[in-house]
């Protein structure tokens, strides 16, 4: 059985929080927190996949959250969701907090499960291509050890000790 990928939405406003995991429960897992201790908590106890932060936090914005996160958990996709469009805060949450998506309020249902669906999908290929090269880099040891082996193979059988001689 497949889990549902594993969602943190953290905002200080409680109906947001409620309306959006109304909206995702029945898609992925999600974690709630209304303020950046209670995030850090579930960061702490669960594996989560995405984080999407409100941008407007009062311990500190949701792009500060995201750059903190992206120091200790550098796996994790972090999106921001704001109801200000301000263009210098994208950009800021774009370069500094390395956000994968800036979503602004008021946010169409549609929309939202689609831009989560896409950032778990990222994660999930993030996590395949790790794995990935992993065993690439564990290749040449495997193959040479099989070339090892063969060479062993082929001495006792044919008792090549001195190599290959030319005749005259």
């Amino acid at each position: 059985m497949e889990t549902s990928p594993s969602i943190l939405v953290v905002d200080d406003e409680q109906r947001s929080l409620e309306s959006i995991q109304r909206i995702l429960g029945s898609r992925f897992d999600v974690h709630v927190a209304n303020n950046i201790s209670d995030a850090l908590a579930v960061l702490q106890h669960e594996w989560i996949q995405v984080l999407l932060c409100d941008q407007r936090m009062p311990d500190m914005t949701g792009v500060e959250f995201c750059q903190k996160i992206r120091d200790e958990y550098p796996e994790v996709i972090r999106m921001i969701i704001s109801g200000y469009t301000d263009a210098e805060d994208i950009i800021d949450a774009l370069n500094k907090g390395g956000i994968y998506q800036y979503i602004t309020k008021p946010w169409h249902p549609d929309e939202l499960i689609t831009k989560l669906t896409n950032a778990t999908d990222l994660f999930r290929l993030q996590r395949e291509n790790e794995q990935l090269a992993v065993e690439l880099k564990l290749k040449p040891d495997t193959i040479e050890q099989a070339m090892i082996e063969k060479r062993r193979t082929l001495k006792a059988r044919y008792d090549w000790d001195q190599g290959i001689v030319r005749s005259p």
